[in-house]
């Protein structure tokens, strides 16, 4: 029987160097950040990259842009390589120890150039005074593998005094070369020279520009290493970079904090001296979870408190002021202002700016409950109609815990009650006829009167209702087609056929996007037409209503083929129709001079 070791020790198999070419996708990107990151770490003072085409190459067209392939060069005046092993040694580096520590350089970043053929020409900086020996050494996937030796070479054209070239075949075109680079170098702290040397963009160096990743910001402060910047409205989108690792940006997930009616604030980390972050290795494209990054993300969080306390107008949410308070940073409270409340629409992509925060007085009604759009819309009817529509005020759970904001009245719920044939019922349970066979097409009955009802929450938990005389209720489903509407108004109500048309819009239009529906255009001038042509009938009369759908069908699809000098008249009986011309009307006389 085979006795079980008692230790067990990490260990790299060799079948590990077998995948070294997949450590890395072999990007413009990751080849760009790990040399230009390598050459700042050999103590260069500028980085070159250039794009040629070799002459003594044969001309292969490249599959992804048809054309000749390119050879793109990056090089530096640093301290040069002064062991050509360490190229093919993956997770060994030449750094010094303070370096390793401070950065968590694994020895990897060469690997990004594995699927590419590249040459690699370098000169150690000397230490006796004497100018050291240059060498060259040309690298396949297979030297990578393991599979191959790679011969190193002598070579007096490497960079003089120091330093090292890189060269690489690229098959990407010179501009995507250009952008690769443009972004590598925006905020990488050494100059970044660029020159195009092929045929068609020949140009001379240019140095690329660069930005300092906190540029903007309205405050900044050091920790642990780091500078954290703070920005009021700074536009960001969903895992945006928001760290800098010397010129590396990635996403750490810094938090942003939200306002009330006033900027939202983002925080950016820009890295000097930081030993304790750490980077998902080898390629640095996320940070690793760890006590570390909560605790970055908790100062990064004070920060914009302290960047808010120096704001005139910070605008806190309750939560954020008084945490920022726990960390003993005092921020003035937001202005008891209020967003006005308005009814929601059906259409999602009718974007409207919202109504600019008012004084909300002791009267004020909080919105907590949120009606569907017809429901919304003959609720603001009749809140306008009975004077009380400027009351009515959105919710904002950002002020929660705020005196002001806690002692205001709530609305929690809209009910809506109409009288058909002397009696009260609940808008749900009012006996409606069914809209099915001939019916659907019949106009809904007009009740007597229809009330709106508002239940009303105090700060002191006692509870109330507003009601609010009305003129329209909308029965039915929400979300359903016009056909399918249910409009109720009063007999009484002076309600005009395009107003209840346009409420029957807002209530009820929201446009297909199917692949097969017409244009957003042509759904709304039907619905419109359809939703004209239901209010007149109910308001007016059906042959009213005939009238106007006629004159419109006309003024759509016939009113171009009419002449403007002559009167057209238009006969339609059983499938017939005649169309007679009136003579032209006479041309006016000009007056003789």
């Amino acid at each position: 029987m085979n006795r079980l070791n008692r230790t067990i020790r990490a260990r790299i198999h060799e079948s590990a160097v077998k995948r070294v070419t997949r450590i890395y996708a072999a990007t413009l990107a990751d080849i760009f950040a790990e040399t230009l990151q390598n050459s700042r770490r050999a103590g260069a003072a500028r980085v070159g990259i250039s794009v040629s085409v070799l002459p003594a190459r044969p001309v292969e067209a490249a599959p992804e842009t048809g054309e000749a392939p390119l050879t793109v060069t990056v090089s530096d005046d640093g301290a040069g390589i002064a062991d050509p092993a360490v190229l093919l040694s993956f997770g060994e580096n030449g750094w010094d120890d303070a370096l390793v520590r401070r950065e968590d350089a694994a020895g990897f970043g060469f690997a990004s150039l594995a699927r590419r053929n590249c040459a690699v020409s370098s000169r150690p900086r000397s230490t006796d005074g004497e100018m050291a020996p240059g060498w060259r050494v040309g690298l396949e996937p297979a030297h990578f593998l393991g599979e191959a030796d790679a011969e190193v070479h002598a070579d007096e054209e490497a960079p003089y005094p120091h330093g090292t070239a890189i060269s690489f075949q690229a098959a990407e075109s010179a501009a995507a070369i250009r952008t690769a680079a443009e972004t590598a170098a925006r905020h990488y702290p050494l100059p970044v020279v660029f020159e195009d040397r092929t045929e068609d963009g020949a140009a001379g160096p240019e140095e690329l520009p660069r930005r300092a990743f906190l540029d903007g910001a309205v405050h900044a402060e050091p920790w642990r290493g780091l500078v954290f910047g703070a920005f009021p409205n700074r536009r960001s989108g969903y895992r945006n970079p928001d760290l800098n690792f010397f010129g590396l940006t990635l996403a750490a997930g810094l938090p942003t904090i939200e306002t009330v009616h006033g900027p939202a604030w983002s925080v950016l980390a820009d890295v000097g001296d930081c030993p304790d972050l750490e980077l998902v290795l080898p390629a640095r494209k996320e940070a690793v979870e760890n006590a570390f990054l909560d605790d970055m993300r908790e100062a990064a969080r004070l920060a914009i408190y302290r960047a808010m306390a120096a704001d005139p107008n910070p605008r806190p949410a309750f939560e954020d002021r008084e945490r920022a308070r726990e960390a003993g940073i005092e921020i003035a409270p937001p202005p008891a202002l209020l967003r006005p409340w308005r009814p929601s629409i059906a259409n999602v992509e009718d974007w409207r700016d919202p109504p600019k925060p008012a004084p909300a007085g002791a009267d004020a009604l909080v919105m907590v409950c949120d009606p569907e759009p017809p429901e919304a819309q003959a609720l603001w009817r009749a809140a306008e109609r009975e004077g009380v529509a400027h009351r009515l005020f959105e919710a904002d759970r950002r002020l929660q815990g705020y005196g002001w904001y806690d002692a205001l009245d709530r609305a929690s719920g809209v009910t809506s009650v109409v009288v058909l044939d002397g009696k009260r019922y609940a808008l749900d349970d009012a006996p409606l006829p069914e809209r099915t066979g001939p019916a659907a097409w019949a106009p809904p009955p007009r009740p007597e009167a229809v009330s709106i009802e508002l239940a009303v929450r105090a700060a002191d938990g006692t509870a109330d209702t507003l009601r609010l005389p009305a003129d329209l209720a909308f029965a039915g489903e929400d979300w359903c087609w016009l056909d399918d509407a249910v409009p109720l108004v009063t007999a009484d109500s002076a309600l005009q056929p395009h107003e209840l048309a346009q409420l029957l819009r807002n209530g009820f239009f929201s446009p297909s996007d199917d692949g097969e529906a017409d244009s957003y255009e042509t759904q709304l001038d039907r619905f419109d037409e359809h939703a004209l042509h239901l209010a007149t009938r109910l308001l007016l009369s059906d042959d009213e209503a005939c009238r106007q759908s006629i004159a419109e069908a006309v003024r759509r699809e016939l009113m171009w083929l009419c002449p403007r000098d002559r009167a057209v008249t238009v006969t339609v009986r059983d499938r017939s129709v005649t169309v007679e011309l009136g003579p032209p009307e006479p041309t006016p006389e000009v007056p003789a001079h």
